[in-house]
């Protein structure tokens, strides 16, 4: 019963007389178009924490689903997911979401929003309450984070991949993500590598790139200029051409690390154009996992995210935000998982 009061409907009238403003005045905040209205920030904080403190529930749901009375409303979990990555990460992710709808019994409905890095912004007008009771976010330049800290959201909002202290975060630790995988071609004494990374990368693929060189450095593993290439584009095409400006250069990599998957098999072909034998010739670690990789010739060696996990901590984080009113952000870090394979060995005790 406590919930269902602390969960009752407050008329969008009820909050503007208590502010003394009128209702389309509150009805345009509480619709995020309160900037494109000119409405005040601070008329806009003021109608929102009335919201908040009243418990305004929106009428989502009976647009929706045109539930009927008696049917408890489902939650409503946003998706804002970056164009380049609606592939098998995105796969993973929705499927770790699905099984943890389905073995808690959660009456969730998904609703999957794609954006375009650097540009998240420009779905500001439904990052509310009046669309949405959570969202997770995944895929978000260093501007896409500075937009989502310098605006306040009346919903839970969870990033995939990047540490805040403003929201709920889940994430690996990636700069340790990069050093192992580094450790990994010490331990197996490759004296040169190549590394193939991408010329658009958020914070996360960054923190990994360093921590390679880096570590690279420190083991005194050779990987000058001519041995790193970056991919415009995520696809095999891009992947084939990078590597074969690695591949031929005078002094030719032992080992490769391709940091996206999509570029992986490109890698392979370029490996077998200049007469390479994967692994005899030269070892190959990709970071991200694609089910072919254990079918390929040869089988490709990954170190990846554990996606599922990150979507079942993802929704775990938004209940408990909705349910609990949270206000202080969770985080939790997740350790990377390696799969050993034919194209690069494991690590030598």
């Amino acid at each position: 019963m406590e919930m269902k009061k602390n969960t009752a409907k407050v008329q969008i009238k009820q909050i503007a007389d208590k502010l003394g403003v009128s209702s389309g005045t509150v009805s345009i905040v509480l619709n995020g178009r309160g900037d494109q209205m000119r409405i005040s920030k601070m008329t806009q904080k003021r109608i929102q924490d009335m919201a908040k403190e009243m418990n305004y529930q929106p009428n989502i749901y009976a647009r929706r689903l045109r539930k009927s009375a008696e049917e408890e409303a489902p939650y409503i979990i946003a998706i804002f997911w970056r164009e380049e990555y609606l592939d098998d990460l995105l796969a993973r992710f929705l499927k770790g979401l699905y099984h943890a709808i389905k073995n808690n019994d959660l009456n969730i409905e998904l609703v999957l929003q794609p954006y375009d890095f650097g540009n998240l912004e420009k779905h500001h007008r439904f990052i509310n309450s009046n669309h949405f009771n959570g969202a997770i976010v995944g895929g978000i330049s260093n501007e896409d984070q500075q937009y989502l800290e310098q605006n306040e959201f009346d919903i839970p909002i969870v990033l995939i991949g990047r540490s805040t202290k403003k929201y709920n975060s889940v994430l690996i630790d990636y700069y340790d993500a990069g050093t192992n995988c580094a450790n990994l071609f010490s331990m197996r004494n490759h004296k040169i590598v190549g590394l193939i990374g991408l010329s658009t990368k958020g914070k996360s693929v960054q923190l990994i790139e360093l921590a390679f060189k880096e570590t690279c450095k420190e083991k005194n593993i050779l990987i000058d200029t001519n041995c790193i290439s970056y991919c415009e584009e995520r696809n095999f095409t891009s992947g084939y051409e990078s590597a074969m400006k690695v591949l031929t250069n005078e002094k030719k990599p032992t080992a490769i690390f391709v940091m996206d998957g999509r570029n992986a098999f490109g890698v392979l072909k370029a490996c077998k154009t200049v007469g390479l034998t994967v692994p005899k010739d030269i070892e190959i670690l990709v970071f991200g996992e694609n089910e072919y990789f254990s079918y390929s010739e040869p089988t490709i060696t990954t170190i990846q995210q554990p996606m599922e996990q990150f979507a079942e901590r993802s929704l775990n984080m938004i209940l408990m935000s909705i349910k609990n009113k949270a206000d202080n952000p969770m985080i939790q870090e997740l350790s990377p998982i390696f799969n050993f394979r034919e194209s690069c060995g494991g690590f030598i005790l």
